[in-house]
């Protein structure tokens, strides 16, 4: 292994996590993070040149966790969500950002709940969110009067919508109707008229997302993909449904923010996982901006990783590179550099700097080239050494640069252990064409994309073709299973977390709102039954010879606790050596600091122990 002992893997994991940001008014912003060990609301002055006030908590929470924030216009009002132990059935609370107790708006724990940014009216008293009270199987838009505490549901009922944004008098919203990752529309509501209108009409498997309104409410910004690959950023007009392309690269256009007193626009671009900045202004050309080294916006399901201040001078990131960790970074519009608003390590990076990983591509059976970011020891040991293949979850979504798993792979890293973390087909970032190749085809083409990542590692000569482990959480951890069982000669040692083990029992227990989805994404539990278990990892038990083991939450609302009891059962009675964590406070993943440095640090040391061997 390496030449000297690494430092225990809680040195790399002592940092903090953020997963929202939010530019409330110029001179101060908002984020989630867990600075108290579990994830709450934050606020931070910041200067004009990204000068630093002391973070101060707005809340204190032990077991609910803070999910994603909105600001009144004003800037005073704060509304945002929050769940408890991880079960995702989001409740909505209003507080100040001067400080106060949290008031609930929302009281349902039955009810999943979901906020957008720009949910609050111009007036602040009524709000806009997503909610599944009516039917567990819809997602209803309701508009909440906040002075009389009253709500209505403007929309048609029995579809999936997300993401209501209040035009600038209040009088109109936008919204999206979700039809399956690949199929979205934009939908405008005019209150008054009671008509709901689609701006940019398709019948196509395409994307149209309003991501703001310009200033006159005249105009959306949109992200499109009709008729390309890749989502390209748009101004259409909403009266004539007229679209001018502002920005069309090849690659997605992300992160779209929107300064409407300036008109200014930031907006990220999606090159390989690494983000590309531009700004400028909405009538004129954007330009690239260098204040940020090379990296990648790193922000949560619930949120955004990048926020531009109200008056459109400067901007502030989540931002990350793979050899520290996520950092909450200010930055000039104009010509400057970034300046760190947090130490996010505490104490330093043990052995820092460290390297950041390297891009790599390697031909899959079909022909592809399949991209992966590529982890090296900064000092590699003597001779072959064992590796780490890691699979991101989703699966559509995507492996980017980052201090990935409170720094696992840099400990990994530490302690000679190469990782490759590779973006197989299914991932987003390289066009729908390959992103939809993973519909209805869990189990299928991928697990050949992950035997040719398993034979890449096998060629490089720094690393030991007989000492491999695989290590994956939610789609990961489904790929680590199928990895173990039905590609079980490359494996000495595997870890789950949070996988399905069997797709016919998946698909019958995700939340009541995807259940639609599942036909195209999955398949279906009655009429595929044979398909869906030819493709399930439990099926293949006899087959494993790693040395697993498996980690889960009891409250994980999507990937059922069911999945990991079933798998565990099978192995032991098959005489299968695995271990089994369950966190009983934790949902899809871990919220709290200390369950997250326990679960991925038990991870760390399971594979690291037997690779050694």
């Amino acid at each position: 292994m390496a030449d000297r002992p690494a430092p225990p893997f809680e040195r790399y994991a002592q940092h903090w996590l953020y997963s929202d940001l939010v530019w409330t008014r110029p001179g101060e912003i908002l984020f989630t993070s867990n600075l108290t060990g579990q994830f709450n609301l934050w606020r931070m002055a910041v200067g004009q040149r990204g000068e630093r006030g002391p973070a101060e908590p707005l809340t204190a929470y032990t077991d609910r966790a803070v999910r994603g924030i909105v600001s009144g216009r004003d800037g005073r009002s704060v509304f945002f969500m929050a769940d408890e132990d991880g079960d995702e059935q989001l409740q909505i609370y209003r507080t100040q950002a001067s400080g106060g107790e949290p008031v609930a708006v929302t009281h349902d724990r039955k009810v999943h709940h979901e906020l957008a940014s720009g949910a609050l009216d111009p007036t602040g008293r009524r709000l806009l969110y997503a909610g599944n009270g009516r039917d567990p199987a819809d997602m209803d838009i309701v508009l909440h009067d906040l002075v009389r505490d009253v709500t209505s549901r403007p929309l048609r009922t029995g579809e999936v919508w997300a993401n209501p944004t209040w035009d600038p008098a209040g009088r109109r919203f936008f919204v999206h109707r979700i039809l399956s990752n690949t199929r979205a529309e934009t939908h405008v509501h005019d209150l008054g008229r009671k008509t709901t209108v689609e701006v940019v009409p398709h019948e196509t498997d395409e994307v149209a997302m309003a991501q703001a309104w310009t200033r006159d409410g005249k105009g959306l910004l949109m992200l499109t993909d009709l008729g390309r690959e890749f989502a390209q950023l748009e101004l259409v007009d909403v009266a004539s449904g007229k679209r001018k392309v502002l920005a069309s690269p090849n690659a997605d256009v992300e992160n779209v923010q929107f300064a409407p007193k300036s008109s200014t626009l930031l907006y990220s671009v999606n090159q390989e996982g690494y983000s590309e900045l531009y700004a400028g202004q909405l009538a004129g050309r954007a330009r690239r901006l260098t204040a940020l080294p090379r990296g990648a916006l790193a922000g949560g399901i619930w949120g955004s990783a990048l926020a531009l201040s109200p008056d459109g001078a400067c901007g502030a990131a989540l931002w990350t590179n793979g050899a520290q960790p996520t950092g909450l970074t200010w930055f000039p519009l104009a010509r400057g550099r970034s300046v760190p608003l947090i130490e996010s390590m505490v104490g330093g990076v043990p052995d820092g700097p460290l390297p950041a990983p390297k891009l790599v591509h390697f031909p899959a059976p079909d022909g592809r080239q399949i991209p992966a970011l590529y982890y090296r020891p900064k000092r590699p040991p003597k001779g072959p050494a064992p590796a780490v293949l890691s699979i991101h979850g989703g699966p559509e979504s995507q492996e980017r640069p980052a201090w990935m798993y409170s720094g696992l792979y840099a400990w990994w890293n530490a302690n000679g252990i190469s990782v490759l973390a590779p973006n197989i087909r299914g991932s987003t970032g390289y066009g729908k064409t390959y992103q939809k190749l993973i519909h209805h085809d869990w189990g299928g083409a991928e697990l050949e994309d992950l035997r040719a990542a398993a034979e890449w590692m096998r060629a490089q000569p720094e690393i030991d073709p007989a000492r491999l482990g695989v290590f994956g959480g939610s789609f990961g951890g489904f790929a680590t299973l199928s990895c173990v069982t039905r590609l079980a000669e490359y494996w000495k040692v595997g870890v789950d977390l949070v996988g399905p083990s069997n797709l016919i029992t998946f698909v019958k227990t995700v939340p009541p709102f995807w259940t639609r989805y599942m036909d195209e994404w999955v398949g279906n539990p009655d009429r595929e039954a044979d398909f869906l278990r030819a493709r399930s990892p439990i099926t293949y038990i006899d087959n494993v010879r790693a040395d697993l083991l498996i980690i889960q939450g009891a409250n994980d609302p999507r990937v059922n606790k069911a999945e990991s009891d079933q798998m565990v059962e099978r192995l032991r009675a098959a005489g299968r050596k695995v271990d089994y964590m369950v966190f009983e406070n934790e949902g899809h993943g871990f919220t709290r600091r200390e369950n997250q440095r326990k679960a991925i640090g038990a991870a760390a040391r399971f594979l690291a122990e037997r690779l050694r061997m």
